[in-house]
Formats: structure tokens, C-alpha cells, sequence
């Protein structure tokens, strides 16, 4: 493991919304619908991620619709579950398709693999995809000119370990990572950070089943590192720290965006997690500046059926849902269409909005992330506050971050 458009209101409050494919289909062709199409992995590893996401979706659908939906149509929200398995994500979007009429915007899994595996298809149909998966790969406007991501790249969260690795003095840095999309694409990134920061680079992977990862942490270990960075998804995080502690290795230890999003606290022993960090966003720490419309938003999750997720993946979940559907709003509302070249184009050209911004990702001025894409990029941008490694820690009653509260 390993991620916000026009006000037309503040885009909150559940609803469930009813997904019959045929009366989707009927509606959209009589021109009152926008469908949203959002495929998951609702009973799989990282199922609870995925509720979050959903929820928060669903969440921006009803704001939406309650102040006239997108360019006066209403949005229905359709689900697949993929089961996080790119081959069935496919398999179940050539279905939805068959149907003969297409989805308005597809938010395509919640990993890399399957991200990259719905592409092509996605491209081809001509159907505008924002997610939140951050795979460099997917950052490709010439392959993938359709896809637009909604969460911060992976190299944008490089930046705070080099600084770090820097002021510690390190000259050589391993790391462990799954050997899928996900983990090639954060290796590569931090490879190319480390290594151009003058330090050496050394690596090991695993599979992404794997539950055992002692024999590639023996390895880096072997090579003397002075800090270790690790990639997993899921449950995948805590095997690997499980293996660390294993094999009685403290050496400084470093999440990346996708590890540190497991809630170590709650399943390992503290000195099992010695000398560990993770890497999280400024915006989802409780001591930050809020936005202003944030506390609505969280009171409207915390009432609806995804409650729980509020402690296991914070707030910061629920809004890439609702910032990846707000986001399309804001886009079809430049474009003043929803034809998926006018919506590219108006996102390719976004005015950054007056005032408080109405996603909350980007925090209430809207300065920690910025869609300023191009021709050129279609994932957002960062600056130096956005990041920062703390202690592992988990999420308040608020989906606020606290280091060293489980």
C-alpha cells in the first residue's frame, strides 16, 4: 500500500445510491444521467480501503445532485469489485460496456495493476478516468490522455525522506518492495531520488503474496544499509514489519505512501515497530489548519453506513473519492459539457478556483495540492509542506492523524 473542483455546495452527505444498470442506461440515453462507474475490491485485503473511497463518492453524488448534478444531469453511481485482480476488472468493464452505453467517468481500481489494466480499454472508449492510484506509469497524457489522477504522485512524497536522509547524514539507503506495478513504480521513483541525492541505492523484492519477507530483509541487512524504505499494500505492510522485527533488524525505517497507510498500532507490538516512521500528509494531522467545510464532511461520514472507516483509514480516503468526483463536476462545469474531449481540454486548463477550494485534500487554501495539469501531466502537484514522517500513529475519532495513538 501506497493519493477537488467547483463548490456547487460542499459535497457531503451519504447516499446509497440505487444502481440499476438498465434504468442507468435508459436515463443516460434520454440525456438525465451521468454515471459514475467505480470498481473496487469490496470483499478482498484491502476492502476497507476501498469502503472509504466509496463512500466517498457517493458522499460528492449527493451534494452534487441535490444543487442540479453535472451540467444538469443526474449522477448514478454504479460498483464493480475486482477484487483488487486487474484480470476481473477487465473482465467486468467489457461487461459494463456491453451494455451499450458508456459510463461518464470511470474510477478505475484501487491499485496501480488494475489501474493500468483498465486503461487501455478506458482510452479507447473515449471515458474521462480520475483516480487515485499513483503509479508514474499512469501518468502517460499520450497513452492514457482520458486518465487523470487525483492523489499525489509517488515521487512527490520522495522529497521529505531525502531531506531527511540528508540531515541524518546517510550514504546508503535499501529498500524492500513488492514486485508488482505498484512496487516497481516506488522503487523507481525512490531509486531515482536517493541516487540522485548523491547517496547508493540498494534494493529487494517480494511478491505481493508473499507472507514472509525475512529472507529479502537477510539480504539488504547483509549490505550494511543505514536506513531501510518499505513498500506494501495492505496487509503486505505488516508481514514486512513482522519479518523486520523477525529477524531483530531496528535499523531506521521508512514507509512510503503506500506502507505507512497500515495501522502498525494496532497490530504489532511497539518495539516491534523501533525506530520506524511514515510518511503522511500535513493536511490530515489534527494540529493543521482546517478547511473550512471539513468538519461537515466528517460529521456526514461518521452518520453514514462507512462509520467505521473514519479510524482505519482517516478522513483522507473518503475525500479521494469525493475530491476524484467533485473534480469531474468542476471540469464539466468549465467546459460546460460533459463530452469527454471538452472535459480533457478543461482540465488540461483548470483556473485554479477564488477562495477556499471546495475539495479538502488540497487544505483550506489550497496550496498543499494544486491541479495544474497539462498536455504534458495529468497528476497533481505538491510543495514542500504537503509531506512529513512522523512515529506511527493511527487515526482519531475525527480521521485526524495522531503519531502514537493506535
Amino acid at each position: 500500500m501506497r493519493s477537488r473542483p467547483i463548490r456547487l455546495a460542499m459535497i457531503s452527505a451519504l447516499l446509497v445510491l440505487p444502481l440499476a444498470a438498465c434504468g442507468a442506461a435508459e436515463e443516460t440515453a434520454s440525456g438525465s444521467s451521468f454515471i459514475v462507474y467505480f470498481t473496487g475490491d469490496y470483499s478482498g485485503a484491502v476492502s476497507a480501503n476501498n469502503a472509504s473511497i466509496d463512500a466517498g463518492i457517493k458522499l460528492a453524488a449527493e451534494e452534487l445532485n441535490a444543487a442540479g448534478g453535472i451540467e444538469g444531469r443526474k449522477i448514478v453511481v454504479e460498483t464493480a469489485n475486482d477484487q483488487n485482480d486487474p484480470t476481473k476488472a477487465v473482465s467486468l468493464l467489457q461487461q459494463r460496456l456491453s451494455q451499450g452505453v458508456k459510463p461518464d467517468l470511470v474510477y478505475p481500481g484501487s491499485s496501480s495493476a488494475v489501474s493500468l489494466s483498465l486503461l487501455p480499454i478506458l482510452t479507447r472508449q473515449k471515458i474521462i478516468s480520475i483516480g487515485g492510484t499513483v503509479s508514474n506509469l499512469l501518468n502517460d497524457p499520450v497513452k492514457f490522455p482520458y486518465h487523470f489522477g487525483i492523489s499525489s504522485p509517488g515521487k512527490d512524497y520522495a522529497p521529505a525522506l531525502i531531506r531527511l536522509a540528508q540531515a541524518k547524514g546517510y550514504k546508503k539507503i535499501g529498500m524492500l518492495y513488492a514486485n508488482d506495478a505498484t512496487g516497481q513504480s516506488s522503487a523507481q521513483i525512490y531509486k531515482g531520488a536517493i541516487e540522485a541525492a548523491g547517496m547508493e541505492f540498494v534494493e529487494a523484492r517480494y511478491e505481493a503474496t508473499a507472507l514472509d519477507m525475512t529472507s529479502q530483509l537477510n539480504q539488504l541487512r547483509a549490505q550494511s544499509p543505514d536506513a531501510l524504505v518499505v513498500n506494501g499494500y495492505g496487509t503486505a505492510a505488516l508481514y514486512a514489519m513482522r519479518s523486520r522485527a523477525q529477524i531483530g533488524w531496528d535499523v531506521p525505517t521508512y514507509c512510503d505512501q503506500l506502507s505507512s497507510g497500515f495501522p502498525y498500532l494496532k497490530n504489532l507490538k511497539e518495539e516491534e515497530l523501533k525506530n520506524v516512521e511514515v510518511v503522511v500528509s500535513t493536511v490530515t494531522l489534527a494540529t493543521s489548519e482546517r478547511h473550512p467545510g471539513l468538519d461537515a464532511f466528517i460529521a456526514k461520514i461518521k452518520a453514514g453506513p462507512a462509520a467505521a472507516g473514519i479510524t482505519t483509514t482517516g478522513w483522507g480516503l473518503f475525500a479521494t473519492g469525493h475530491d476524484s468526483l467533485a473534480l469531474a463536476a468542476y471540469a464539466a462545469q468549465q467546459a460546460k459539457s460533459i463530452d469527454p474531449d471538452k472535459i480533457k481540454a478543461a482540465m488540461e486548463s483548470l483556473p485554479k478556483p477564488t477562495g477556499t477550494p471546495p475539495w479538502f485534500y488540497a487544505g483550506p487554501k489550497g496550496d498543499l495540492v494544486t491541479f495544474s495539469y497539462s498536455s504534458t501531466n495529468h497528476f497533481p502537484t505538491t510543495s514542500d509542506a504537503t509531506f512529513q514522517y512522523v512515529p506511527p500513529g493511527g487515526y482519531s475519532g475525527e480521521g485526524f492523524y495522531t503519531s502514537g495513538k493506535a
